[in-house]
């Protein structure tokens, strides 16, 4: 265990190759999408455009989700002493899968292609599916948890959200690319995928990762014990209870638990925010600021949904969405790559007896600083394109530069990374 950080076993980390591939791809899909709205204005007309549903896909299965699953092959050892059996075989086997399936199910939903619909979505179902027995096999074998944090417990509650989450998408695929007729209607199916990708999975997700990451990272006090014990498993009962309602077609009693699901995303950003406020950080760093500004935009989302529950105009669910997917996760999965790519690089040349050299010099700050301001600069644009469908196109331009900025930056932490080693 480190002395540095009780609690984390860094020895048992899996070889670097087996997060990075992940780290490296994802930033692609991004740049996809960003080239998608380039040449498609209409895009963000509705949330049921074919082009929206296509950008949502490469965003969620294809950033997002890489991003996550890279990130689990590195938490779930260090953090929760859960190995996953041959690491580069589960590496290798789920990232192909996922990327393949990813991009074929964006290009089905974006053209309208049932094949490539029931195709991506086999793959991506595949990839997960051996991605989830292989993480039930490490937790299975991983000794009790020592300690009060509730990351471990609450990975294990994200990863079943993710099953679930899966299976939901498989039954839309089917009914999608196959024409097969479901007992629910669709647009519920739908809205129970889109509530269990975002809050269950992602949302559970980037929670349990916070309790470790923002106080180590961003030099801020612990998250306060009683909002951990509880947050997770709430919510997950609070979105149980929704998705009954939802089925049973409870209307009055569906209002009020969407009502508690938004005041418990919202409770998480005001207590990332007070935690950040009295952060020991006499400077705060562009990833600081930048997780900051994806807690607002997060808040920012939560409004929107809250508006379009009493208020029909298609461009609430979008900006939501936009929200959501570009300043909530692409904002603090940027953040939270620039501090632990470096991190990582740095940690394998340690462990390899190899004098490492500190973590600026790995990924120096101005590239970094500059590429979270044209994160920032693409959200504005993309809410801007929300009311005014004319600027969709300068969104789209600055997303995809967004996206290759990004994946400039963490190559260049590889390179030194590889510099370092040949030395």
């Amino acid at each position: 265990m480190s002395s540095a950080n009780p609690g984390l076993a860094y020895e048992d980390t899996p070889p670097l190759s087996a997060p990075l591939r992940f780290f490296l791809t994802a930033p692609l899909f991004g740049l996809v999408a960003g080239l998608v709205l380039l040449f498609d204005g209409e895009l963000l007309v509705s949330r049921w455009t074919p082009g929206a549903l296509a950008v949502v896909h490469l965003f969620a299965a294809g950033f997002m989700l890489q991003v996550m699953l890279g990130a689990l092959l590195q938490i779930l050892p260090v953090v929760a002493g859960a190995a996953f059996p041959a690491p580069l075989r589960i590496a290798g086997i789920t990232h192909v899968l996922l990327g393949a399936g990813a991009a074929s199910l964006a290009f089905g939903l974006g053209v309208g292609a049932p094949g490539a619909i029931v195709g991506g979505g086999a793959l991506l179902a595949c990839g997960l599916v051996i991605f989830l027995v292989a993480s039930l096999i490490g937790l299975t074998r991983a000794a009790p948890a020592q300690g009060a944090s509730r990351t471990p417990r609450d990975l294990r509650l994200a990863l079943a959200a993710l099953g679930l989450t899966t299976v939901l998408g498989i039954v839309l695929a089917v009914a999608l690319g196959g024409g097969v007729a479901l007992p629910v209607a669709l647009p519920t199916l739908v809205d129970l995928h889109a509530i269990w990708a975002w809050l269950g999975w992602g949302g559970l997700l980037l929670a349990a990762t916070s309790w470790v990451v923002v106080p180590m990272f961003q030099i801020t006090p612990a998250y306060p014990a009683r909002f951990t014990r509880f947050w997770a498993p709430g919510t997950l009962a609070v979105l149980l209870a929704w998705s009954l309602s939802l089925i049973a077609g409870l209307n009055a009693l569906t209002l009020v638990l969407s009502a508690l699901l938004l005041a418990a995303a919202a409770g998480y950003a005001l207590q990332t925010l007070k935690l950040q406020r009295n952060s020991r950080r006499t400077t705060p760093d562009a990833p600081f600021r930048a997780f900051r500004l994806s807690m607002l935009a997060m808040l920012g989302s939560l409004a929107a949904l809250l508006v379009s529950m009493v208020h029909d105009a298609p461009q609430w669910p979008v900006l939501a969405g936009v929200l959501v997917f570009h300043g909530t996760f692409a904002g603090s999965i940027s953040a939270m790559l620039y501090k632990i790519v470096p991190f990582l690089t740095w940690l394998n040349l340690t462990q390899s007896r190899i004098r490492a050299p500190n973590m600026k010099k790995l990924l120096p700050d101005p590239p970094i600083r500059n590429q979270l301001r044209l994160h920032a600069a693409a959200l504005a644009a993309l809410v801007a394109a929300v009311a005014a469908p004319a600027a969709a196109p300068l969104a789209g331009l600055l997303v995809a530069a967004e996206f290759a900025w990004l994946l400039a930056n963490l190559l260049r932490a590889v390179r030194a990374w590889h510099q370092a080693a040949q030395a």
